[in-house]
């Protein structure tokens, strides 16, 4: 479907939620820059224009895996599975080599790291905060050690407290701006694995809480009211000793009825049930791929093309969590798209990619085409 409209460069045209657009402009993403995804969280196609907007809030009805990978890479282990479910869906693996990243690199996780890493996923280290009793001097120690070690994407502090006090407030909110002046871009997971007060949140303390983590109890869990003013990529639901896939299936949905962003579903049991993948581990990427693909169908995002100035221009995505595929053809209204090009394969847990710089010139036309997959 083609949209009429006058073009025109001067006047930048505002247009969203359509099947196809049409942009003035010829854009090549320069090779060496990376997608960005913005911090805070299809077989259907969309695209959109060159465009000045105020942004409307995201819509994050898809679904990302936060895996607990407490357990040593090997060839063809579970590490491996992480990876190639990182092509797929998007995936955070935590990382957690001797309760903490241990005393000296280990090669073997260096590999598995940057295998993860290279598929479109993101990796994590763990460390224990003890419920806010832990000196804070040790849990930054740990932090360092990780952050030297290995290439991270942040960090997941385990046994939050969740009192809402004054003290342990400002004792996250330490942790935080310790882990930010090492990286501003590591994403922050703190895991009460309960109900906790907004105030962790808002702080902010953590990008993401673990509302949730449990063996039973999912079914009749009820998320705090508050948790509905946040994005989802704000909370996590870690399930363990769920034996049955049909389990499986119910919790991705209740998951995504609840405003969880992430979610992780084992049959693995106590005394330690991070230690392997499910047996069903390949029915559940599957479902939270099938997931995406749904919540993008029923949920479009949006397609932004932004003149930036002289030559420069950024296209952004506003949309579900999902791996994206995103195309241009340079065209015109006759032909439409007639030689797709590819611009970028990316994966999100906000909804929320933005490539630049592209290099815009007034002529010809330029197609985008987006759809999660």
């Amino acid at each position: 479907m083609i949209v009429p409209a006058a073009w025109s460069i001067n006047r930048p045209l505002i247009l969203s939620a359509l099947a196809w657009v049409l942009a003035l402009g010829s854009l090549a993403r320069p090779p060496g820059n990376p997608p960005t995804e913005f911090p805070p969280p299809m077989k259907t196609v969309w695209t959109a224009c060159l465009a000045a907007f105020v942004l409307l809030p995201a819509l994050a009805d898809g679904l990302a895996l936060m895996v607990p990978a407490y357990f040593g890479p090997r060839a063809g282990g579970d590490w491996d599975r992480l990876t190639a479910a990182a092509r797929r869906v998007p995936l955070i693996a935590i990382l957690n080599p001797a309760s903490g990243p241990g005393d000296a690199v280990n090669p073997q996780y260096t590999r598995a790291i940057q295998a993860v890493r290279s598929a479109g996923g993101r990796v994590t280290g763990y460390v224990s905060t003890a419920y806010g009793r832990r000196v804070a001097e040790a849990v930054k120690e740990d932090i360092r050690r990780y952050h030297d070690f290995y290439t991270l994407d942040g960090f997941f502090l385990d046994e939050m407290s969740n009192d809402g006090s004054a003290t342990s407030l400002a004792y996250y909110a330490d942790l935080r701006q310790h882990i930010l002046r090492l990286n501003p871009a590591y994403h922050i997971t703190g895991n009460p694995g309960t109900t906790t007060q907004e105030s962790y949140v808002t702080r902010p303390t953590a990008d993401t809480v673990v509302t949730f983590e449990d063996g039973t109890g999912y079914p009749g869990y009820s998320p705090s009211a508050w948790t509905k003013r946040h994005p989802a990529h704000r909370f996590c639901h870690l399930l363990h000793s769920v034996a049955e896939t049909s389990a499986l299936t119910n919790a991705v949905r209740l998951a995504q009825s609840r405003n969880a962003g992430f979610l992780y579903v084992t049959d693995d049991v106590l005394n330690n049930p991070w230690d392997r993948l499910p047996a069903y581990w390949d029915a559940e990427v599957n479902l939270v791929e099938r997931a995406n693909r749904d919540a993008a169908e029923a949920r479009p995002p949006r397609l932004d093309l932004k003149h930036t100035g002289g030559d420069g221009a950024r296209l952004e995505i506003h949309g579900t969590a999902g791996r994206y595929i995103v195309l241009h053809s340079p065209s015109s209204p006759a032909t439409m798209a007639a030689a797709w090009l590819p611009l970028a394969t990316n994966l999100t847990f906000t909804g929320e990619l933005a490539y630049e710089p592209l290099l815009f010139t007034p002529r010809p036309m330029a197609l985008f085409h987006a759809r999660v997959e």
